[in-house]
């Protein structure tokens, strides 16, 4: 029974501590997305490459989120250079659905990131720059704002789970 009422404990604290991870992780996936945009900005300042080969050039792998943004925007190069009439908003929808870690993100996470999604490519060099800028602002404003409210929900939920877990395992013996 004592072995039972460990394991629970454990568990319960393990749980806590991995959904806690979990209000982080939206932070890194803003993280990504604001490292992707300034390589944009500089692909399409000085490379000045087409659209599809812009997405399929992007090369980020320094966390996991970077290259699961990278993974879904070289699919969405790919389906580009093949569509007949590329909507770039559209494909880039369709691939996030592909893409499970995307998800933890709410939609205010992610509306300035597919903003430029929907805009990149259509308007001339220096509107495309400003859209990126603005962009940019907006995410890490998101992000300042995710790390202070994120971490004290994750530091509470840490928390919880550990002092459930000690609860448990006070009930059980």
């Amino acid at each position: 029974m004592r072995n039972a009422a460990v394991m629970a404990m454990i568990s319960l604290s393990a749980i806590g501590f991995a959904v806690a991870d979990g209000e982080m992780r939206r932070v890194r996936w803003v993280q990504a997305m604001r490292r992707t945009l300034m390589r944009i900005n500089d692909m399409i300042r000085y490379e000045r490459v087409p659209l599809a080969k812009l997405l399929q050039s992007i090369e980020l792998h320094a966390t996991r989120e970077q290259r699961d943004l990278t993974r879904l925007l070289h699919a969405c190069g790919a389906r580009l250079e093949n569509s007949v009439n590329p909507q770039l908003v559209e494909i880039f929808a369709a691939e996030t659905e592909r893409t499970p870690g995307y998800g933890v993100l709410s939609q205010t996470d992610r509306s300035a990131f597919e903003q430029v999604m929907a805009e990149l490519g259509r308007t001339g060099l220096d509107e495309q720059l400003r859209i990126l800028s603005d962009a940019d602002e907006r995410l890490r404003q998101r992000e300042e704002c995710l790390r202070r409210d994120g971490g004290r929900r994750a530091q509470l939920i840490r928390t919880l789970g550990v002092t459930g877990g000690a609860a448990l395992f006070l009930l059980l013996i």
